[in-house]
């Protein structure tokens, strides 16, 4: 009878150690399973609003058709499928937590940025990505990364003059046939670029633009170009546009053309007033 006990004892021993080590192996292979991570290769349009096609946000609809909107895009729809006519108003949950879930690479990638972002953040860090690739309107300057337009235009262009002018006063700026721009400044942190633009063969264009050099800088300034020639005043005014990064090729907002007949740079200075 006491051997028979002591089988007993040993078998159960037995058993509690092989759950153990079972356990044991089952444990860390749930966390490594909970815990991996894959790569997958997919087509970047399938993660576009079927119908404004940019990166699908949620919260997300889908018609019968599986054609899936944005937030935006569903809403303006009135849950009526633009596509195809049908009704769009089943929630999209599965794909949103999918979504919740994936990283994408950087767009500027090619440019030097090596950040995996998470899909619903992507197009925040663009908008402030360093490695994102910005353009200057000075004539003939490439695109460059990274620094505002303000740091940009001292570092690489100290050519350009730089004038000092007193709010709400014209101000005559007797500038060269071939100058590109000029700096302007009210006070010593507001900056401003009139920017000279010669790719019309007749003439040139005059613009002005706010250079921000901070985010919180404040904005709505209000100028006025006037360009006395020798038949006549030629005025453009309007409120400045504000500037830190300029993403794509400079387009002027509004801009005062003057044909080469009737501007000669030493007898029409070109008058700027600014004020806030």
């Amino acid at each position: 009878m006491a051997k028979k006990a002591g089988a007993d004892r040993t078998a159960a021993a037995m058993k509690a150690g092989s759950c153990s080590r079972k356990k044991a192996r089952v444990e860390p292979e749930a966390k490594a399973a909970s815990s991996s991570k894959i790569t997958v290769t997919l087509d970047p349009k399938l993660l576009e609003c079927s119908v404004c096609c940019s990166p699908l946000v949620a919260p997300l609809s889908q018609c019968a058709n599986g054609h899936i909107t944005c937030f935006e895009c569903s809403s303006d729809l009135s849950y009526s499928c633009s596509l195809c006519s049908g009704p769009a108003n089943t929630h999209c949950s599965a794909l949103e937590r999918i979504l919740g879930g994936l990283a994408v690479p950087c767009s500027f990638q090619e440019h030097g940025c090596t950040e995996m972002i998470p899909f619903t953040e992507k197009l925040a860090h663009e908008e402030s990505c360093l490695h994102a690739p910005c353009h200057c309107p000075i004539a003939g300057c490439c695109p460059y990364p990274g620094r505002s337009l303000c740091d940009h235009i001292n570092a690489e262009h100290p050519t350009i003059q730089y004038t000092r002018i007193t709010a709400g006063r014209l101000y005559p700026l007797s500038m060269r046939h071939d100058e590109p721009a000029r700096l302007v400044s009210l006070g010593s942190k507001v900056v401003f670029l009139l920017v000279v633009d010669r790719s019309i063969p007749s003439g040139l264009t005059l613009s002005v633009i706010h250079l921000m050099s901070d985010p919180i800088e404040r904005e709505g300034f209000k100028y006025k170009i006037q360009v006395h020639t020798q038949t006549g005043i030629l005025s453009l005014s309007g409120e400045t546009q504000s500037v830190g990064r300029l993403r794509g090729p400079y387009q002027a907002g509004a801009s005062l053309f003057v044909s080469n007949t009737m501007w000669s740079p030493p007898d029409s200075p070109v008058y700027l007033e600014l004020k806030c």
